[in-house]
C-alpha cells in the first residue's frame, strides 16, 4: 500500500541517517584520543641555580611547559637522585655532581623525554676547592714537563753563519712553563727558540722569524723573514 511503503522509505533513510551520524561521532571521539602529544619545552628559562657543587645533592628547579609525564636523563658528569614534576610547567630535581678531576668538560646535559619527545639543557658542574687545587696542580706539573721538553729540543746553543758571513751565537736561558724556550744573543736580548717533533725549527727576535730544519745538530736551510739583522738565508750548529 503506498502509505505503508512511504513509512517504510521514511524509516530506512532515517536508519541511514542515524547510522551516518554514529559514525561521525565515533571518528570525532577517535580523532580526539589520538591527538599528537606536544613535546616538552625549555625555553621558559635557565635550570635554577645554573651550576651546582660537585660530591653533593643540590635541588634544582627546571621551568618549561608541556612537562607532565617527564622523566629525565642526564649526562655523565651529574646524576639525578630524585624528580618530582610539580606541573606541566616545572620540574624539581635532586641532582648530584659526579665529575671526576679528568673531566675537561664542566657541562652536564639534563634531557627531559615525554610522550611527545624530548628537549634539553644543561648545568655546570663545579670542582670543590679540594679538586680546582689538584687540577691546578696537575696542570702545572704539565706545564712545567712540556717546558723542559722544548728546552731539551731546543739545545743549549745555537752558532748561526749567514750568507753574508756574518755570525751570531744564541745561549739558552731557560723556559716558562707557558712560553717558548729562551735565549740571548750578544747584545743580551731575548730570542725564543722552539724546534718541533720533525725536527721544524723557528727562531723569533723582535721583527723578525726566521726558520729552518734542524736535523741532528745541524741546519742547512734556514731563512730569515721580516726586519732581521743579519738578513738572509743561515745555517748554524746547535749543540746540546
Amino acid at each position: 500500500m503506498p502509505g505503508i511503503r512511504c513509512f517504510n522509505q521514511f524509516a530506512t533513510a532515517a536508519a541511514i541517517l542515524f547510522i551516518l551520524l554514529i559514525s561521525r561521532a565515533a571518528h570525532a571521539q577517535a580523532g580526539g584520543s589520538s591527538a599528537k602529544t606536544p613535546k616538552p619545552d625549555l625555553h621558559e628559562g635557565a635550570a635554577s641555580p645554573s651550576s651546582i657543587p660537585n660530591d653533593a645533592v643540590t635541588v634544582v628547579t627546571l621551568p618549561g611547559a608541556h612537562l607532565t609525564g617527564a622523566r629525565i636523563v642526564t649526562g655523565r658528569i651529574c646524576k639525578v637522585v630524585s624528580y618530582r614534576v610539580v606541573s606541566d610547567s616545572e620540574i624539581k630535581m635532586n641532582i648530584e655532581g659526579t665529575r671526576t678531576v679528568d673531566d675537561k668538560d664542566e657541562a652536564c646535559t639534563l634531557e627531559v623525554r615525554t610522550a611527545g619527545g624530548s628537549a634539553s639543557t644543561w648545568i655546570v658542574v663545579e670542582f670543590t676547592d679540594a679538586e680546582q687545587q689538584q687540577v691546578a696542580a696537575r696542570e702545572q706539573a704539565e706545564g712545567e714537563a712540556k717546558a723542559q721538553a722544548l728546552l731539551a729540543k731546543a739545545g743549549k746553543t745555537w752558532h748561526l753563519t749567514f750568507s753574508s758571513g756574518a755570525q751570531e751565537t744564541y745561549s739558552s736561558v731557560g723556559a716558562d712553563a707557558d712560553s717558548m724556550p729562551t735565549f740571548h744573543n750578544a747584545a743580551g736580548d731575548d730570542v725564543k727558540i722552539a724546534v718541533s717533533d720533525d725536527g721544524s725549527a723557528m727562531i723569533i727576535e723582535p721583527g723578525c722569524m726566521r726558520s729552518g730544519k734542524l736535523i741532528g745538530t745541524q741546519v742547512k736551510d734556514g731563512q730569515s723573514q721580516g726586519e732581521c739583522t743579519p738578513a738572509g738565508s743561515w745555517t748554524a750548529t746547535v749543540a746540546y
